[in-house]
């Protein structure tokens, strides 16, 4: 698939998300090996330091985000948006189930325009979403203009690592195991390749880093998971 041709497809991956919604949390946790649950983690021990935060979660799919924050003590509530209707209705039924319904909502909506008033949350966030934005520049400035001065922005990203050896297997795996063993479970012809590429085709490390920079945000740092698989970024207002 040409660079153009992937621009072109993260314009509706919304569909792709639609039609893989009912095997994408088995899958998610098959192919990571479980690893996801320790990012998340990450992500919640990083969170300001004080009481009653009023959180945004983009891109927020069938919610293990959304969730993950709701959990938090100091987090008084978690909106999550994303523009996957499959997803979200599997979300807003875990949110329920979780009894989690009085701290936690989800509705449709879009992550790079994002439809909330300036300086409204203490805390927006992204997982494994924003390499699919069809403009993850604008999504970032809006990331930083819904957040509070002392607020901060966090966005969870698959990346490269750096180790020859360890960035062998992960190509192998990526490129060749994922796709397979995505694509037959979702029986969907491609969505799992499609997400592989994404991911080779997105900035990581410094080079996000930077463009947090552009978009605003100060004390902008990232740490990298699991020999750099996955890296969180943070940037504050």
């Amino acid at each position: 698939m040409s660079n153009k041709e992937l621009a072109t497809r993260k314009t509706k991956s919304f569909e792709i998300f639609d039609k893989i919604a009912g095997t994408y949390d088995l899958l998610n946790h098959i192919l990571s090996f479980g690893i996801d649950i320790y990012w998340r983690k990450v992500v919640i021990a990083n969170l300001p330091k004080r009481e009653k935060l009023q959180c945004l979660d983009l891109a927020c799919g069938t919610g293990d985000l959304t969730i993950a924050l709701a959990r938090a003590k100091n987090v008084e509530s978690v909106t999550g948006i994303d523009l996957s209707k499959g997803m979200i209705e599997i979300g807003k039924k875990k949110i329920v189930a979780k009894k989690l319904d009085k701290k936690a909502k989800m509705h449709i909506g879009d992550g790079v325009e994002i439809p909330a008033a300036d300086e409204t949350f203490d805390v927006t966030s992204v997982s494994f979403g924003i390499r699919n934005f069809p403009d993850f520049k604008k999504s970032l400035q809006n990331m930083y203009r819904v957040i509070r001065p002392g607020g901060r922005s966090f966005v969870l990203e698959f990346s490269i690592p750096k180790n020859f050896l360890f960035r062998g297997i992960y190509f192998f795996y990526f490129r060749y195991l994922l796709p397979f063993v995505g694509n037959l479970i979702s029986k969907h012809k491609d969505a799992y390749t499609y997400l592989n590429q994404t991911v080779e085709d997105f900035p990581y490390g410094q080079e996000f880093a930077d463009e947090m920079t552009k978009a605003g945000f100060k004390n902008v740092r990232f740490i990298t998971l699991t020999f750099g698989i996955a890296t969180l970024y943070i940037g504050e207002k």
